[in-house]
């Protein structure tokens, strides 16, 4: 299904999206077997709800999959505090712990591949949380800092100062250097940037009808004036190369979730695939939701075109499919789906990271 090199490295160490968005339709829908993009593990366990039974988590890349069983294990070991802090989320960081992160690790039941890789890569870092090493997060870390070098440290600090929405979209309408900031997204908002620090020559062939930097701007736009930027963990890497402010902690990290996370994984059989997802997906039967992450808008050619309706046999009759657009719309036939994005208006708003255009397809009754 696809040849692009960026999937086949640890390249999510955090996360790209904000899963809240699919964890509320799910907590919404209920669905019992699941199948996810993995990523870092962060946007595949926060879709557990007591009533799941099965959850497939699909990467190309052996390293996420070995994360992701890293998270599994701090789940199912860990209480909610002691999480906090080996991941090194806020208000802990990622430098903090780190003799108490080496012997809890050891205590961990990983299989022989994931120990191995992950006790390399504890040993690489000294035995720092690995939470921003992914190299997505790495590229974001060094935007922070040319973003702090354009706008000011303390212009970085104001940013994430308020308590209230009216504040926020008072300093953003009346004294944020708007100028500046636009002349760090024609700097680093660009395909020519993104494929130089990470993609290396496969970033996203473009489709959609506007220029990078209106797309990027409209995005950042969003966050800044509709959603409070300390809830942001996008805003805060961009800005701060950290998540500084816990408002900001991944869903994951979220007390609630974390304990239903725990409490799924007590009844729910977790499966992981190194596969490609198409060919993985074409495995199962009875899926009731797949959250596909953006890994449709690298598609091209007839499997661009026949994706959706591939799909159809792995489908329940209730099945939900959560396709997130970025920069591109899959050319593809949605004959028979309807998308209903419109019946979760709220979660789209207060999505965190607001640069996906993201579509939640329903097979037509």
């Amino acid at each position: 299904m696809s040849n692009v090199e960026y999937f086949y490295d640890l390249n999510y160490s955090l996360a790209n999206e904000d899963t809240a968005f699919e964890r509320g339709i799910v907590l919404k829908n209920k669905p019992s077997k699941i199948l996810s993009v993995c990523g870092s593990g962060s946007r595949c366990f926060p879709l557990l709800h007591p009533e799941a039974k099965e959850l497939h988590i699909v990467d190309l890349s052996i390293q996420q999959l070995h994360l992701a069983r890293l998270r599994e294990q701090t789940i199912k070991k860990l209480n909610h505090e002691e999480f906090l802090k080996f991941w090194g989320y806020a208000p802990y960081d990622i430098d903090q712990n780190i003799s108490w992160r080496k012997e809890v690790f050891d205590g961990f039941k990983l299989d022989q591949g994931s120990e191995k890789y992950l006790t390399s890569l504890f040993e690489k870092l000294s035995w720092i949380s690995p939470l921003y090493y992914g190299k997505w997060e790495r590229t974001f870390i060094f935007f922070s800092k040319i973003v702090k070098k354009f706008l000011g440290a303390k212009t970085v600090e104001k940013i994430f100062s308020f308590e209230t929405l009216e504040e926020q979209q008072e300093y953003m309408d009346n004294k944020f250097p708007s100028l500046r900031w636009m002349v760090i997204l024609t700097i680093l908002g660009n395909k020519a940037m993104f494929n130089a620090l990470l993609y290396k020559g496969d970033f996203i062939k473009k489709n959609i009808n506007e220029s990078y930097v209106h797309y990027y701007s409209k995005a950042f736009s969003h966050l800044m004036r509709k959603v409070l930027t300390r809830k942001s963990f996008f805003l805060q890497l961009c800005f701060l190369g950290k998540i500084k402010h816990a408002e900001g902690n991944l869903v994951e990290a979220s007390k609630d979730c974390f304990e239903m996370m725990k409490e799924s994984l007590l009844t729910c059989q977790i499966y992981y695939h190194q596969n490609d997802l198409l060919s993985e997906i074409n495995n199962h039967q009875n899926l009731d939701f797949i959250s596909l992450s953006d890994v449709p808008s690298y598609f091209s050619g007839q499997i661009e075109k026949d994706f959706i309706q591939n799909l159809k046999p792995a489908l329940s009759g209730n099945a939900l499919i959560v396709n997130r657009n970025y920069l591109r719309i899959p050319e593809a036939s949605r004959d028979g789906f309807e998308d209903i994005i419109s019946n979760f208006s709220e979660e789209q708003k207060n999505e965190g990271v607001q640069m996906y255009r993201i579509e939640v397809l329903r097979a037509k009754k």
